[in-house]
């Protein structure tokens, strides 16, 4: 007896399979897009579920039917589940879906597939010949089948309910999105609770499910706005520390976050959700100005603007798809009137350090300048006494007047010690430590160097030889003669040269004391300025490098210098 409505079926499943087979290739091919694996799960279960249909209105009548009827349940579960999936990770309850989530909302269905593979009788049990179904038989339920089509069901049941309780806490524009996927369940849940309920002779839950996965596909794929949802918006887009405006691309308003409302006196963002973004900035005319000089540039970054009396940086980001026409944009409002005062009050304390600065430099120029002139006449009074019968006066003057010059040297050179390294030069280390030495060097003190001719820093030649002329004085200072300084290199974990010490085999320094070292007035010598080492530190630390005091091999005094910033 002829079907009046197979035919008609046949095409509809027909069509609906090139389609499926379609949307299949374009979920694989945008598998790292928001939402598209659960809609590759849902569109290969319709796939599988028309083919089944398909087959079945094929071969009806025949115990082929048997056969190809076991694989009805996995193609309806794998279609409802996978638009279960996505609804969970659009209303962002889960975003990326868990394993655990889709292992427990899949093991329903895949048991009762399981089941219908090892005998179809499990759920359908066929009563006999019935030419005016698709299959050529009459079915009777099973309980099995039942609780199977009821948990379906709500699953269906169960996303529409998601996506009215997220329509009803998102903007309008949100609403039409949530729209079209409650619609795109409605359709299966109408089709399959007609054809059990006999209101149509044929099923359409294979069809509709195939109509919802294009619905999907275009929204996912082509309309993009599983990019513009608010995925965690509670957690995320409320309380991120800026106020965050989102507009569509005809520039209106369609989401703005709570630091928003209180930065523009909003009361309710619902009131202004549609409104143009001119609107919103209407009492912000700097705002506005800023917002469409960067919508005209097409950039994204602008300096600073202020109104109000408090500064902001404003970043605009584009929405859409990569490369492709842009959705809309959000511009994210970051106050940073603090950080601001902040820096003010670091330029004008920067500009009174330099003042100060400029005043020790009048000031040690002024006693270098002062000083030297009568420390000279003294020099030549003193000479002049010499050989006269005061020589026992002469040695102690002699004495006086080196220490004044080398407190005026030392004092020239702690005023510029810490001065920043604008311009750093590479300079053989090896040849600094040679000019040093070739300064200070005594006949007593012998200098060990273990460093390459081709090892170069980046620094400023002048000012590091006073590094190494004041270690070398200090070794020599606090030691009895002879005496024995090494020179050589320091080596970070991969071999790569960090640094340099200078060692000498001396008493050393008690461990209690090395803290104390680079403190300016520190000396154990009754002769010393007790400079020395400040300058050293001061230097080392104005080319960004440390400095740290330890104990040689040899028990004596190590200083090591790391020009990698490490210590």
């Amino acid at each position: 007896m002829a079907v009046p409505w197979l035919t008609a079926y046949r095409a509809l499943l027909l069509l609906s399979l090139v389609v499926g087979l379609f949307l299949l290739y374009q979920a694989a091919r945008h598998r790292d897009r928001p939402g598209a694996k659960p809609l590759f799960v849902l569109v290969t279960g319709a796939l599988l579920y028309v083919s089944v249909k398909l087959t079945v209105s094929v071969v009806r009548g025949t115990p082929t039917v048997f056969v190809v009827t076991r694989f009805n349940p996995l193609g309806a579960g794998l279609a409802t589940v996978g638009f279960f999936l996505l609804v969970i990770e659009y209303t962002g309850i889960k975003n990326p879906v868990s394993k655990r989530i889709s292992t427990g909302v899949v093991l329903v269905p895949a048991v009762v597939s399981a089941l219908a593979v090892i005998n179809v009788e499990y759920l359908w049990v066929p009563v006999g010949p019935d030419s005016s179904t698709l299959s050529g038989y009459a079915w009777e339920f099973t309980s099995v089948a039942l609780a199977n089509q009821l948990y379906l069901n709500l699953l269906l049941f169960a996303g529409i309910g998601l996506l009215v309780r997220r329509g009803a806490q998102s903007p309008t524009v949100f609403r039409v999105q949530v729209g079209a996927l409650i619609l795109s369940a409605l359709g299966p849940l109408v089709g399959n609770l007609a054809f059990q309920f006999g209101y149509v002779q044929f099923n359409l839950t294979p069809v509709m499910f195939m109509i919802s996965g294009a619905l999907i596909a275009w929204a996912i794929l082509r309309a993009g706005f599983l990019d513009l949802i608010p995925i965690g918006r509670e957690t995320v887009f409320d309380h991120f520390d800026a106020s965050v405006v989102t507009l569509d691309k005809d520039h209106r308003v369609i989401d703005l976050n709570k630091r928003s409302c209180q930065l523009f006196d909003v009361d309710d963002a619902g009131t202004v959700v549609g409104d143009h973004i001119d609107e919103l900035f209407a009492d912000y005319p700097t705002l506005r100005e800023w917002d469409w000089t960067v919508t005209a540039s097409d950039s994204k970054h602008e300096p600073p603007v202020e109104f109000d009396g408090s500064y902001y940086t404003v970043e605009v980001i584009h929405l859409g798809p990569p490369e492709e026409t842009t959705l809309g944009r959000s511009i994210i409002i970051r106050d940073i009137t603090e950080q601001k005062r902040r820096e003010q009050e670091l330029e004008e304390t920067k500009r009174t350090l330099e003042r100060s600065n400029e005043k020790l430099d009048q000031f040690a120029g002024m006693v270098s300048h002062d000083l030297r002139n009568p420390l000279n006449v003294i020099k030549g009074r003193a000479e002049l006494l010499r050989g006269v019968g005061s020589d026992e006066h002469v040695e102690p003057i002699d004495k006086s007047v080196e220490r004044m010059e080398t407190m005026i040297d030392d004092l020239l050179t702690l005023s510029r010690a810490g001065e920043s390294v604008d311009v750093p030069e590479p300079v053989s280390l090896a040849g600094v430590v040679a000019d040093s030495w070739a300064a200070v060097s005594s006949d007593d003190v012998e200098l060990d160097v273990d460093i390459p001719d081709d090892v170069e820093v980046e620094a400023d030649g002048d000012r590091l030889r006073h590094v190494f002329e004041n270690l070398f004085r200090n070794a020599m200072e606090h030691n009895d003669p002879p005496i024995r300084i090494h020179v050589g290199l320091l080596s970070d974990e991969t071999g790569a040269v960090s640094g340099f010490f200078i060692a000498d085999e001396g008493a050393g320094i008690p461990e209690p004391d090395r803290e104390e070292v680079f403190e300016q007035g520190y000396t154990t010598n009754r002769d010393g300025t007790g400079l020395g080492l400040s300058i050293v530190e001061g230097i080392v630390e104005a080319h960004g490098w440390t400095i740290s005091v330890g104990e040689s091999d040899a028990g004596g005094t190590r200083f090591d210098v790391h020009t990698t910033g490490k210590s």
